[in-house]
Order: structure tokens, then sequence, then C-alpha cells
């Protein structure tokens, strides 16, 4: 299974979803993230991730402009504007819309901002539970 999650920057949500699928997926399973264009990975990002043991390491941003959409098996969409201006897949079946809430958007003192990218967190794993459940993937930890 080939799975690749997308948002607006691949700065924050499609970046979580990555660190989760890398953790969540089994063995053989792939994943990718992209964005409709790119922003660095956010520290704010980054510091949620490692409150739940995920080091983000090795991950970086890319452009959907630079991914085949068809070599996957599923493209996710975490954002809006990422599901509308998705380009069309050969298959749209393999396009999932599954719009959060964007924590760089977040506005409040530092607690609240950092509890939105904890909710972000969360929302995004409930996700990744999603797509394991729905393509019969099991944990491998």
């Amino acid at each position: 299974m080939r799975v690749l999650f997308v948002c607006t920057a691949n700065s924050c949500r499609s970046q979580m979803a990555e660190a989760w699928a890398r953790r969540l997926f089994p063995t053989g399973w792939e994943v990718a993230s992209a964005g409709l264009l790119t922003y660095p990975i956010s520290a704010r990002t980054r510091a949620v991730m490692e409150e739940v043991g995920l080091d983000m390491a090795g991950q970086s941003p890319q452009s959907i402009d630079e991914v085949d959409l068809d070599r996957f098996d599923l493209v996710v969409t975490l954002g809006r504007e990422a599901g509308r201006y998705l380009p069309e897949l050969a298959d749209p079946a393999r396009h999932w819309k599954r719009p959060i809430d964007d924590p760089m958007g977040a506005e409040g003192t530092p607690d609240e901002v950092r509890a939105a990218f904890r909710r972000g967190r969360d929302q995004v794993r409930a996700i990744v539970d999603e797509v394991l459940a729905a393509h019969g993937g099991r944990r491998d930890g």
C-alpha cells in the first residue's frame, strides 16, 4: 500500500501524517507527504510530535509537482485547499478528502496555540488510523 498525505504547504498536517504513518503503518507500506506549495516544517509541528515520541528527522517538504500522484494507492488531502486544487487522479476514488483545521493559523496565547497543534496532531493520528482500518493494515508496533 502506498499512501500520500497532502496539505497546503507540507509544513504541518501532512508532515504529521507522514510521521504517524511511518510509526503505525505495517512493514512494506509506503508513505510520503506533499503540499500545494512548500514551507519548512514548523518548529511547533516538530515539538508536538516529539511530545508523543515521534522524531521527524529526515522528513522534508516537497511539492505535489514533484510527485507522481498516480503512483499512490491512496491520496489523502488534509486541508480544504488541497482537496480543491489536487490535480485529478486517474482513479478519483483514490482521493480521500479529510480536511482539518490548519494549526499554522492558530492564534492566541502560547498555550492556546500549542493546544491547537496538539489537536491537529491527534486529528491526524485518527485519519492515519482510519487509513489502516479501511485497508486492512495491522500496526507493527
